[in-house]
């Protein structure tokens, strides 16, 4: 049988076991590399505004994300990403992981500036996931591990696709998108190198339109059993570079080991992991005794996502690029399906989000020359607040919120203050922001301040002072679909 172009039925994938401990004790290192990643931004990142957090505060998010809870959350997180690296207790540990990051990546997503760490902390909830139905399903309900592999690789085909759809449609086919970000100091790891190409360099245009094309080709093969294997090794090779040139944490890493389940018994892939792990013990794992009835629920659970993802993503699509509500009652049951699994228009990495860079300055109020001192210093050898691509995350979205609801200057202004707030800032200064436009000339890209932001977190003022006339930042990038919402969470636009 050819390990390429194995014969599978399209609802029966299988993996082996191998495989899957490889694929469980990577995330768990990962997971355990992510929060040792964060543990030093803890305080911002997961506790709530009332204490100097990112976090909106609220009954329920005070209650979980406030100094003396959040530790033992912290404890318990680190426990149970080990004792998934190390397999045991794996169903119970994997379970509580996956609520975990659901909680911090999912559901916090539009109820703190931290927007639940953009996309490294969407994937990392999704691979979580993942391992949680794999160990499950293949301890306690082996009839059901071909259906759960089948639900993830049509989940992860679909996520590609859409990020490619995209992609396509917000610039990289017409040469706006990869380059950006590799000249962007919040991002880029060559910077200075790719700045000193021209914009219309040949290389841009490769990465550009290889970026968008991997994923939809990349997609549909993951949707076919006989390219399964092929489609998850073009993610796979495309997120090993991409980790080369772009600063985005563990993401690149997590995609990578999420398209692992694609390597099918007698694949190439799997061929290389089973040398590396031994399988797991079978009969030691199970433990506890589950009521039939979960297993009944927990397969019509997987049938329902599976035939209900489709049309997810088509009313998404709807939404946002017909620009157009479904029924009100109906929109509304997209809107609350959709946000509680996490189901997205995966907008990573567009013009939208790189095409401009913020610089963080405080400014003593005594100060008449206008001297003051940098604090935003990116990238891995910056500071260690602005090392974190967490924070550059935060950064970045707090404005693009300008871009989203151009509308609505109180949502800007409430999250610019709350950011504020959790920066060093003495009583007798301010803190300015500088919104950077990296601009395409002729023969190179070119900075260029073109708003700035003063910031006075005591008085809760925000004072905006537009530098460039012929550049508006509340409006999206020529070659971007975006439009202003009627709210976070929803891509129904304003207006209808």
């Amino acid at each position: 049988m050819n390990s390429v172009f194995a014969i599978q039925d399209f609802f029966h994938p299988q993996i082996s076991v191998e495989t899957q401990a490889f694929i469980r004790i990577a995330f768990g290192l990962l997971m355990l590399g992510t929060l040792l990643w964060t543990l030093p931004h803890w305080r911002r990142f997961f506790i709530s505004e009332r204490w100097g957090g990112y976090a909106q505060s609220a009954r329920d998010v005070d209650f979980l994300q406030n100094p003396i809870v959040s530790p033992l959350v912290a404890a318990l997180w680190f426990l149970c990403a080990a004792l998934i690296a190390l397999g045991r207790w794996s169903v119970l540990a994997s379970l509580v992981n996956l609520l975990l990051c659901r909680y911090f990546f999912v559901r916090m997503r539009w109820k703190g500036i931290l927007r639940g760490m953009g996309a490294p902390g969407f994937m990392a909830y999704w691979l979580a996931a993942a391992i949680f139905l794999l160990e499950y399903t293949l301890y306690y309900a082996p009839n059901l591990h071909s259906l759960a592999l089948l639900v993830l690789q049509v989940d992860f085909a679909f996520i590609m696709l859409s990020a490619g759809i995209y992609k396509c449609t917000a610039g990289y086919r017409r040469n706006h998108g990869m380059e950006y970000g590799m000249v962007n100091p919040q991002w880029g790891y060559w910077g200075s190198f790719y700045k000193r190409l021209r914009p219309s360099h040949w290389l841009f245009r490769i990465f550009n339109h290889l970026a968008w094309t991997t994923e939809v080709v990349a997609g549909v093969l993951m949707l076919i059993p006989q390219t399964r294997f092929i489609g998850g090794m073009l993610i796979l090779a495309s997120f090993i570079f991409i980790a080369t040139q772009i600063r985005l944490a563990l993401l690149c890493e997590m995609v990578i080991v999420c398209c692992l389940i694609f390597f099918h018994p007698g694949s190439y892939g799997e061929q290389f992991l089973s040398g590396l792990v031994p399988a797991p013990t079978l009969a030691t794992a199970s433990t506890f005794a589950i009521a039939p009835i979960t297993n009944m629920l927990l397969a019509g659970g997987l049938w329902a996502y599976l035939i209900l993802l489709p049309l997810m993503h088509a009313a998404l699509f709807y939404n946002f690029y017909g620009r157009k509500s479904l029924p009100r009652s109906l929109q509304r049951i997209v809107e609350i399906y959709t946000n509680f699994f996490g189901i997205i228009i995966w907008r990573v990495f567009s013009a939208d989000h790189t095409c401009f860079f913020i610089r963080v300055y405080q400014r003593w109020r005594s100060v008449s020359d206008g001297a003051r001192t940098l604090l935003s210093r990116y990238g891995l050898t910056g500071s260690l607040r602005y090392s974190h691509v967490g924070e550059s995350i935060v950064v970045t979205t707090l404005f693009t919120t300008l871009k989203y609801y151009p509308s609505n200057t109180n949502l800007f202004q409430e999250r610019l203050l709350r950011y504020a707030r959790t920066v060093a800032c003495p009583s007798d200064s301010v803190l300015e922001f500088e919104y950077v436009k990296i601009n395409k000339a002729a023969d190179q890209y070119e900075f260029s301040v073109v708003a700035e932001y003063v910031v006075d977190p005591i008085a809760g003022s925000v004072v905006e002072r537009t530098l460039d006339d012929s550049f508006s930042v509340r409006a999206a990038h020529a070659a971007s679909p975006v439009h202003e919402g009627v709210r976070p969470g929803s891509y129904v636009p304003l207006g209808r």
